[in-house]
């Protein structure tokens, strides 16, 4: 601030010597009308007109870029709030990733264990099936038996019905 102060103090001091030295009087024609006035305050009203419309041109061009500046911080703050709202559902979907993950392994290792589970119990029922069939083998084998013996007593039984009518003939 004090060095602009500085600045234009000095600017001030030029304007000042600048009008000191251009005191003469000059005709100035403005469209109907003639004037004659000292030649520094012609030049000096120049000076502040052109400073003037400077001064307008340049504050409508700021209120300008303010405005674009305001456009632009709205935007940002409503990206930075998108970013947040992604960024948190970037955490749950990377949450749900590893939830999903987890239950994965743990359902491959079931299935790992059912296999095995099923090998096993297939080996039982491959046993048991060769158990079986012995078992029906024997069962038959103990069935001919049977029937041959229930032959044989049968047999044994007629012949003896026989060896008492036999014997009660022969008495």
């Amino acid at each position: 601030m004090q060095v602009g102060f500085i600045v234009i103090l000095i600017i001030a001091i030029f304007v000042a010597i600048f009008a000191i030295q251009n005191g003469a009087p000059v005709d100035v024609d403005l469209f109907f009308a003639t004037f004659r006035t000292p030649l520094a305050v012609v030049m000096m009203t120049c000076l502040i007109i052109g400073a003037v419309l400077v001064l307008i041109l340049g504050t409508t061009r700021q209120f300008k870029k303010r405005s674009e500046s305001k456009e632009i911080k709205n935007k940002l703050k409503t990206l930075e709030g998108d970013k947040t709202f992604a960024d948190e559902r970037i955490k749950a979907i990377e949450t749900e990733m590893q939830t999903l993950k987890d239950g994965n392994s743990s359902l491959t290792t079931k299935v790992f264990e059912l296999e095995e589970k099923n090998k096993s119990q297939a080996e039982t029922i491959e046993t048991q099936s060769e158990t079986i069939a012995k078992l029906n083998g024997e069962l038959n084998v103990l069935k001919s038996q049977e029937i041959a013996a229930e032959t044989n007593i049968n047999e044994g039984i007629g012949t003896e019905i026989y060896n008492e009518k036999s014997e009660a003939e022969i008495e």
